[in-house]
């Protein structure tokens, strides 16, 4: 592989550079591609060919295609520092005493009402491993274990009471199981500091394929839960249209059709839209203008804490693997040891966690 090369076009897999070849100057100086070496429509928009898809095997080859970690590190960690974040916020460790009162009545989740909140000491103690386990991610120290110490005391404190359930609240579950399973500790973490055999090494392709599949899932359910006549037509929302953030809008449209086109067919399009606009070249500017100013608005509009954060998080892991060594090969040379800008390795240590 040509160092420096992108592992993968438009949303996905990676896909060696095509050979291009010129005709002379006396051919009206026009460039053509052999017909062998043609890139079908499919190859451009996806990134791959029909026939790569075509059968079981083909198909695991594919999604174990070699793949640049960088996106994917840059991504371990923010949610990491992210999560770092929600378990001292929404988790409740910054009112633990109160959460967590004796004889405090709670709802339980179905088939998990045998559950109960430990002691407060040990309930500290949770909490304390599941922050241990979000740092560890963030750093990439210690990866599959930091990975298992936030999974499994997340979704315990998650079961142990109903009324705190949010939709973004198991969402952080679901990416810290994915991530588990993930080699997310390739690039930008101390793992690969203290084992130069993972540092920079390449990721299967299903690692993005996964994280993607699932960011799709979120914006597109988002979007068809929108489709009931109370959204459509403009009653679900309808108090937002006078908060101040939407006091542009009001230079050119009345406090009605902002509630109706921006505030509820707005938000019902982008969720429908997001997923396929950011997996395409040609779309991705366009998406990621408007889910930024949707996540942004969001946060000021919502007490959803760390969820639109998250979700701002996840937008770059649609770009090509490698934007973050395009990215850092910009700073100067001498920051370039500590911010991993290295070839990639053309072998992964097999065995390996």
């Amino acid at each position: 592989m040509e160092p420096g090369a992108r592992d993968a076009p438009a949303g996905a897999p990676y896909v060696e550079p095509s050979k291009v070849k010129k005709k002379s100057s006396n051919e009206n100086k026009q460039a053509t591609l052999a017909p062998s070496e043609q890139t079908s429509t499919v190859k451009r928009l996806f990134g791959f060919e029909k026939e790569d898809i075509s059968s079981w095997h083909r198909l695991v080859c594919l999604l174990n295609r070699p793949t640049d970690p960088a996106s994917l590190g840059i991504f371990r960690f923010l949610f990491g520092m992210l999560m770092a974040l929600d378990i001292t916020q929404e988790r409740g460790l910054s009112h633990l005493d109160y959460k967590y009162l004796d004889g405090a009545p709670v709802c339980r989740f179905p088939l998990f009402n045998f559950l109960k909140p430990l002691p407060m000491d040990w309930m500290f103690f949770v909490y304390f491993v599941m922050f241990l386990g979000a740092v560890g991610i963030m750093l990439g120290c210690f990866y599959r274990l930091a990975c298992l110490m936030f999974i499994s005391t997340y979704w315990y404190v998650f079961f142990l009471d109903k009324t705190t359930w949010n939709n973004h609240s198991y969402l952080y579950g679901l990416i810290g199981f994915q991530l588990t399973l993930m080699d997310a500790n390739r690039y930008w973490s101390l793992d690969g500091l203290r084992n130069p055999r993972k540092r920079n090494a390449h990721v299967p392709l299903w690692n993005y394929t996964m994280l993607r599949t699932q960011i799709f899932i979120v914006y597109f359910i988002a979007g068809v839960k929108k489709l009931d006549a109370d959204w459509v037509e403009g009653y679900s929302m309808k108090y937002l249209a006078h908060h101040w953030l939407f006091e542009p809008f009001k230079l050119i449209l009345p406090v009605e059709l902002i509630n109706l086109m921006v505030v509820h067919g707005g938000g019902l399009i982008l969720d429908l839209t997001a997923g396929y606009l950011l997996f395409f070249d040609a779309t991705r500017p366009v998406a990621f203008f408007f889910v930024s100013y949707f996540h942004c608005m969001n946060s000021q509009l919502f007490s959803i804490g760390m969820f639109s954060y998250t979700m701002l998080a996840t937008s770059p892991l649609f770009c090509y693997p490698d934007w973050p060594r395009c990215f850092f090969g910009r700073f100067p040379e001498f920051l370039q040891p500590i911010l991993q800008d290295e070839h990639l390795k053309e072998e992964v240590g097999h065995g390996e966690l």
